[in-house]
């Protein structure tokens, strides 16, 4: 018969002696009293920042691809960029021949690609550069500048164009970014119309028609601040912000500045309002850099660069100031008197590089991608500006980072555009030809994700 294992046999007694029974508890509790202790201390830890600033980072930098026409040029930047239909429509400055901005045969230059493989579908098109001429009018400048795109017409009757503005002269100008002009590029035919000459009324005097010129805004400052005040604005005038569409009205801004020995000292950027997809637009306020900081002859005092929001009450300009301590600037205009903005109001450090600005909606609100210092990256003594991601409150006052981005190749002028609830940024980069001074030879695709702003973490 089998002994039972469930008891002792007969007559076995089992018993530790205590210097062994404190040996085996202390064995067996050990692992449990360790791990109390660090559930503990977790516990009482601050929670991990979500989501992961390193990952999303990452994923930002990652999944770029190039859409511009690296193969050829040694400089691209300052892109724009509107989404019709899963297809990209990038616009960028660049020139063949050299890395330097705004040097004799700088083109604009359109990419179009698929969105889902950038890359492999991209083609391009020359928009505009030196000696262009149509419509009645020649480009007598070396180089065209600073592209906007806005989209027009309707798909359903073959009407849908994407229409290209940039800056350059022509004869009789005296600067080299005299005048805005524009072209539309057809989406059904995919052919490029002609020159057109952007047009404008100022001093709220909508029968007058102007050019939308550099004197033309210099009279308009006169009527805004006073006699006078124009003047020194002599350097030229370029669209630099985004077109947004407020209410069943376009608006935009119209940039001009000053400048000396190649150092900008003057800027500021006027809203403009336009009825007619931007052929001819309405000039309004404009936030005064007068009232910036510094009271040097020479001090910098610039609003440049503008990303422009809104809600029910007023307009608001997301500025750079390019000086460090002044940062980026948030002025506003209420929407019953947008010929007056209020004093600009430091928001974020830096202010070097364009501001860009998106809302997600509930619960993540409103996005800014502000550039940050830089950082050293080693190489050959390369150092790369960082881009914070920040997002912002609905009143504009409490503005909190969730996250920063730096890439080897540079992240510069990144420029946002929303399609099918999702935000999609272009950007300038330095992939093919990174150089220490330069991150500006590339222009790429990629995608702010809303799971970058979703806290994953398990909560009690």
């Amino acid at each position: 018969m089998t002994a039972s294992i469930s008891q002792p046999p007969p007559g076995f007694h089992f018993e530790l002696r205590p210097a062994r029974r404190r040996r085996l508890c202390s064995v067996l509790l050990w692992p449990a009293l360790l791990w109390s202790i660090t559930a503990q201390m977790l516990s009482a830890a601050e929670p991990r920042a979500l989501p992961s600033g390193e990952v999303s980072a990452r994923s930002f930098v990652d999944t770029s691809q190039i859409v511009s026409n690296f193969a050829k040029e040694q400089y691209a930047h300052q892109c724009t960029m509107r989404i019709v239909d899963g297809i990209g429509y990038v616009a960028y400055q660049c020139n063949e021949s050299t890395p330097e901005e705004n040097q004799a045969g700088q083109v604009v230059r359109l990419a179009i690609f698929n969105i889902l493989n950038p890359t492999a579908t991209a083609k391009w098109i020359d928009v505009s550069g030196p000696n262009d001429s149509s419509g009645g009018i020649t480009i007598t400048g070396t180089f065209v500048a600073s592209p906007i795109l806005h989209s027009i017409g309707d798909a359903t009757d073959g009407s849908h164009a994407i229409r290209i503005f940039f800056a350059s002269r022509q004869e009789g100008d005296t600067v080299p970014i005299f005048r805005v002009f524009y072209k539309d590029y057809s989406i059904a035919d995919g052919k490029l119309g002609e020159l057109r000459q952007v047009r404008c009324s100022i001093g709220k005097q909508p029968a007058e028609l102007h050019d939308l010129s550099m004197p033309v805004v210099q009279r308009h400052l006169d009527f805004l601040f006073g006699p006078g005040v124009g003047e020194p604005f002599s350097k030229g005038i370029t669209p630099t912000c985004d077109m947004v569409s407020i209410d069943g009205t376009l608006y935009s801004t119209i940039q001009i500045k000053n400048s000396a020995d190649g150092r900008t000292l003057l800027m500021t950027n006027v809203l403009m309002r336009s009825t007619d997809e931007g052929a001819t637009w309405e000039l309004l306020g404009a936030p005064d850099p007068r009232l910036l900081p510094g009271d040097a002859p020479d001090a910098v005092k610039i609003l440049a660069e503008p990303a422009l929001s809104h809600d029910g009450a007023n307009i608001y300009l997301h500025l750079r100031t390019n000086q460090a301590t002044t940062g980026y600037v948030l002025s506003k205009a209420p929407k019953s008197d947008l010929y007056n903005f209020d004093a600009p109001e430091t928001k974020w450090t830096y202010g070097i590089g364009r501001p860009a600005i998106c809302d997600f909606g509930k619960p993540i609100g409103t996005v800014a991608l502000f550039t940050a210092p830089s950082v050293t990256l080693g190489g050959a003594g390369v150092s790369r500006n960082r881009l914070d991601v920040v997002q912002i409150d609905r009143t504009y006052k409490a503005y909190s980072r969730a996250f920063s981005i730096v890439d080897y190749n540079a992240v510069n002028t990144p420029f946002i555009c929303p399609y099918n609830d999702e935000m999609y940024v272009a950007y300038t980069t330095g992939k093919r030809r990174l150089i220490p001074k330069f991150g500006t030879s590339e222009i790429v695709f990629t995608k702010l994700r809303r799971e970058f702003f979703v806290d994953t973490q398990a909560r009690d």
